[in-house]
């Protein structure tokens, strides 16, 4: 046996025991809606579940159900419901075995068939028990991988979110913290939950799944909470305060939804909008004063007490607000990104958050965005509502340094918070927030005076870094798709082979 050949089977040998570790990958599952047979029973007709009109609802008369059947097998089915209607049924009616569906309540949800039932069944039958039920799609899909607008959402983040983002609006996420959630959530893979102060329906039903279909383009994957206050307009801090009480919603109602949200999902950090409202929304600014007015809120069982005794207590370590001009951070998010193939941060919400919002399209919004002839393609172009300038209003943990960071000085927990609801590597300071005033509110806007933030015990360089949050997501995480090293090593050997066989065939043969 020569050398050459030694040197080739070495390889080869190194290839087979490496290639177990990288599974092939999934091949793209088949829509295979329109091979699929479906019986309605409470609708006026089917036809309007396979239109491909995401805005064409139509509701039942009462309970209702939908049977399919395909030989092939039904390997996943995702609905597109009109308002969330809770738990169903799900049969497979050859074995008669059935599942419970839709007890998260989500607009738009996969069913694994093939999870639930151990096999891809040929019919089934999806039985709605609670009354009339509002539908709009659904899709059938083969084996394989679910195309990308597929959406498998995971429940909200209770008690253990790193980043809450209070947004007023569905698209000020991909406007104003424009780069935020495809950072965060995205490329590091944080925890991170989005609280909207409406759902727009007061408007409209349209705004709650461009909401859906924006956040889950950017890499959001927990289920958002949609505010149930009613979207209007009043360029005025009071005046929207007085429009809410004019609905019968007071201060203390806002304040405690406000309250309940930190207490639920015990956020590290939470981002809120400008405290002038961006360009004067007052629903912007009612939100941030919301905020402010909780910081010494959420840590004492005596406010609000039924979200106390339903989530526990919690003091968020940092509050950052858009364009706070104290200590200000200026965000980087004109870097490319690994899981959006290079794309950056910001042009992730510029070209495929934001456009989920068809109705928006035509709003000023999108020259803002994008510029008046598409000249912009980095967030540092954008001066006016910069999205990348932040303010640290609020800190347990000290003041930032580095300024490149919303995490910097914060260790990122696992699992569920716990008690205590103070930072374990702080020594004890006097966190006092602006007097939130709850039964007589301040008709003044928030002060725009530096807030207290304690300063961080002594530390030595190695304890400061081991505190440190910007790493990317361990190699096990599944949100991250770049090449491990393993993966690369395989690669290399690979070429090597490559190069030997051909090294072979020009040696002149003896």
């Amino acid at each position: 046996m020569n050398r050459s050949f030694k040197k080739l089977l070495s390889i080869f040998t190194s290839l087979i025991i490496l290639l177990p570790l990288f599974p092939l990958s999934q091949a793209q599952a088949s829509d295979i809606t329109s091979r699929t047979v479906l019986t309605v029973q409470g609708f006026p007709s089917r036809d309007f579940l396979t239109d491909g009109d995401l805005l064409h609802y139509e509701r039942s008369t009462g309970s209702a159900s939908i049977t399919l059947e395909n030989r092939q097998g039904i390997h996943k089915l995702y609905l597109l419901f009109g308002q969330e209607y809770g738990a169903y049924t799900v049969t497979d009616r050859a074995s008669g075995a059935s599942i419970t569906a839709g007890t998260q309540g989500f607009l738009h949800e996969l069913i694994d068939l093939t999870e639930a039932f151990g096999a891809a069944p040929e019919s089934v039958t999806l039985t709605f028990h609670q009354g009339s039920v509002s539908l709009s799609e659904i899709q059938v899909f083969g084996q394989g991988a679910l195309p990308d607008h597929v959406q498998d959402w995971s429940a909200p983040l209770e008690q253990e979110a790193d980043l809450v983002l209070f947004s007023a609006h569905g698209d000020d996420e991909h406007l104003f913290f424009a780069g935020l959630l495809p950072l965060y959530a995205g490329e590091r893979g944080m925890k991170v939950q989005v609280v909207y102060m409406t759902d727009h329906r007061n408007v409209t039903n349209e705004r709650v799944h461009e909401m859906l279909n924006g956040l889950w383009a950017v890499g959001v994957t927990a289920y958002p909470v949609f505010g149930p206050f009613e979207d209007f307009r009043v360029d005025d801090l009071e005046g929207t305060y007085e429009t809410y009480e004019r609905m019968n919603v007071t201060r203390e109602d806002l304040l405690s939804f406000v309250v309940a949200q930190i207490r639920r999902f015990k956020p590290l950090v939470a981002v809120g909008h400008d405290i002038r409202g961006e360009y004067g929304h007052g629903m912007h600014m009612v939100y941030t004063d919301l905020l402010i007015r909780s910081l010494e809120l959420t840590n004492d069982p005596d406010a609000f007490s039924d979200s106390a005794e339903r989530y526990g207590t919690w003091e968020i370590r940092k509050l950052y607000l858009h364009l706070y001009e104290e200590n200000e951070i200026v965000l980087d998010y004109d870097q490319p990104l690994d899981r959006f193939d290079g794309m950056t941060a910001f042009q992730v919400s510029q070209k495929l958050g934001y456009p989920c919002h068809l109705s928006q399209q035509k709003t000023w919004f999108t020259s803002w965005l994008n510029g008046d002839q598409g000249q912009i393609t980095k967030a540092s172009q954008i001066k006016t509502y910069d999205p990348r300038r932040f303010g640290l209003y609020h800190s347990t943990v000290g003041p930032d340094v580095e300024k490149k960071d919303l995490f910097e000085n914060i260790s990122l927990r696992e699992g569920p918070a716990e008690p205590p609801q103070t930072d374990p590597t702080q020594p004890p300071t006097d966190q006092t927030a602006p007097d939130p005033s709850i039964s007589e509110p301040s008709n003044t806007e928030p002060s725009l005076s530096t807030p207290p933030i304690s300063e961080p015990s002594e530390q030595t360089p190695e304890q400061s870094q081991s505190q440190s949050t910007t790493a990317l997501p361990s190699p096990e995480d599944p949100e991250r798709t770049g090449p491990g090293p393993a993966l690369l090593a395989l690669l290399a050997l690979a070429c090597a082979l490559v190069l030997l066989l051909r090294k072979i065939r020009k040696r002149p043969h003896r």
